[in-house]
């Protein structure tokens, strides 16, 4: 029998999301700096009732065995080849934790698959493998993983890779409309590409029409989590991000804002706000860093004011951006930034709080771990483009003790709750 090596790192832890704008955009990883195309790519704690010797005890007994393997075989885990049809016919599916209450699946879930929960990955060539391996909270699927699905081929894949998983696991696509789309611009899924926001006001501002079109397209490829809409303000249509915007003020953002978060809860679609705490005028932070002077005041009486829309809507995500906002810390991007996401909770949020993409050269600039450094600002998920390098830097972090279980618990509490709320924890 075949046999399969997976090393146990025992020493604990869209870009905007998912690169909308460039075709050719620089992804960095902490192994190495490559530039992809962003649209062809872009353990636990030791069970009481557990004999295993392979599983410590200690803090000391792990990081001694910190180099050790443990041998799995082909009847416990998937092939490393990262092709999906080489599980076809085995039995390698997972009993899903499928509970009613947040506070069962804490109860019964392991460290380490807390810890998977915690990663929105890009979804990679290996999808199968991934998910055996490290039970991510979901994938970020962008154009390239859907431009040769039909609905039926699509959503059957997403299918048995969440059959994989030990929790059922978000699947993610940019779906703002525009010239972001990810699904509507392929016939297969919808009529027409999906307009965007300033292009549906302009026809007469339909949100509900506009949030049937949007929530069907995202059903037939078996999406269940939009990382949209944008929630900034531009005040100049020079700025980066002003036809990704409403194209309205400060006061008729806010109210579009909380009608389409409205109108996606009422379609069981996990709705995203972005680019917390507002975009504003800054430059593109895929290729470098944004430096935010205006003043919190300035903040407080016009940027906020979309979010707070969505929040007193029901807004189930909100996602920080990478820019350096001096207003709140001037020292690291708003997404490693404690202060801005204090803010947001004090804004009455107490759902889930997920980063821009960390891959952006506006992160690696600022920090050599990325994913323990902005799970400790205060992010509840990460998006990213390597799962696998989260994953293990998060789980080095928490055998190191820099992150402890009980933190891990406050995040992985709200992304349960969202998915038992929105139907994807069935």
């Amino acid at each position: 029998m075949k046999k399969y090596i997976l090393p146990v790192l025992l020493s604990a832890g869209v870009l905007m999301c998912g690169c909308e704008i460039s075709d050719d955009i620089r992804i960095y990883t902490p192994e190495n700096t490559a530039s992809v195309s962003s649209e062809a790519e872009n353990e636990t704690y030791p069970d009481d009732s557990a004999e295993d010797e392979n599983i410590p005890e200690t803090a000391d007994v792990l990081a001694e065995q910190a180099e050790e393997e443990i041998v799995i075989s082909a009847a416990e885990g998937p092939s490393e080849s990262g092709d999906a049809n080489a599980y076809a016919g085995q039995d390698l599916q997972k009993e899903q934790k499928i509970y009613g209450s947040v506070q069962e699946y804490l109860d019964n879930m392991t460290a380490e698959e807390k810890i998977g929960q915690l990663i929105l990955a890009r979804f990679p060539a290996d999808p199968v493998d991934q998910v055996y391996k490290y039970d991510f909270g979901g994938y970020t699927l962008y154009a390239a993983d859907i431009e040769n699905e039909t609905p039926e081929s699509l959503t059957g894949k997403l299918e048995e890779i969440n059959s994989y998983n030990a929790v059922p696991m978000f699947f993610a696509a940019d779906e703002e409309g525009g010239a972001i789309t990810r699904v509507s611009r392929y016939p297969a899924f919808a009529e027409r590409p999906l307009p965007s926001m300033q292009e549906m006001l302009s026809s007469g501002g339909d949100i509900e029409a506009w949030a049937d079109e949007l929530a069907e397209g995202l059903k037939n490829a078996g999406i269940d989590l939009d990382l949209a809409p944008v929630a900034d303000v531009a005040e100049s249509k020079d700025d980066y991000i002003y036809d990704r915007t409403c194209g309205l003020d400060y006061e008729g953002t806010a109210g579009t804002i909380g009608g389409i978060v409205s109108a996606l809860n009422a379609r069981n679609i996990v709705s995203c706000l972005k680019h917390f705490p507002g975009y504003g005028p800054n430059v593109d932070t895929h290729t470098g860093i944004a430096v935010d002077t205006r003043s919190r005041e300035n903040f407080e009486s016009k940027d906020l004011l979309p979010f707070i829309g969505g929040i007193n809507a029901g807004s189930p995500m909100i996602m920080v951006n990478h820019n350096i906002v001096e207003a709140y810390n001037a020292d690291v991007p708003a997404s490693l930034a404690p202060e801005v996401h204090k803010v947001l909770r004090e804004l009455g949020f107490d759902g889930i709080i997920i980063t821009d993409d960390l891959g952006m050269d506006a992160i690696s600039l600022y920090t050599d771990d990325p994913y323990a450094d902005a799970f400790l600002a205060g992010n509840d998920m990460l998006c990213v483009s390597d799962g696998k390098a989260c994953y293990d830097s998060l789980r080095s972090a928490f055998w190191d003790g820099r992150i402890s279980e009980e933190r891990i618990n406050e995040s992985v509490a709200r992304i349960i709750s969202v998915k038992l709320r929105y139907g994807v924890i069935k």
